[in-house]
C-alpha cells in the first residue's frame, strides 16, 4: 500500500486492506498506526481480485522469470 490517499472516490479503496480504523481520515488527519509497518493486518485478497485488470487476471503470480535478470543501472543505485 502506498502512503498515498487519492482513492477516495473509489468506494472499495478502504476495504482492499483489513485493520485499519475507520473512518481512515478523521478532522482531516490520519491517525498514525500503533501495529509495526503500515499497521495494516493484511491485504484483502477477495476485494483486489474483484478489481484486477481484466487484461491481466492473475493475482500474486509468480515473478521467477525476473530472479536473474539485473539492470546493471548504475545511474540511479
Amino acid at each position: 500500500m502506498a502512503l498515498e490517499f487519492h482513492s477516495v472516490d473509489v468506494p472499495w479503496w478502504k476495504d482492499i486492506v483489513i485493520g485499519l480504523d475507520e473512518p481512515l481520515i478523521h478532522d482531516g488527519f490520519i491517525k498514525v498506526p500503533e501495529k509495526p509497518g503500515l499497521g495494516i493486518e493484511a491485504l484483502n485478497d477477495p476485494v483486489i481480485q474483484a478489481h484486477l485488470n481484466p487484461k491481466i487476471p492473475g493475482l500474486w503470480e509468480s515473478t521467477d522469470e525476473w530472479n536473474q535478470e539485473f539492470s546493471n543501472d548504475r545511474l540511479w543505485s
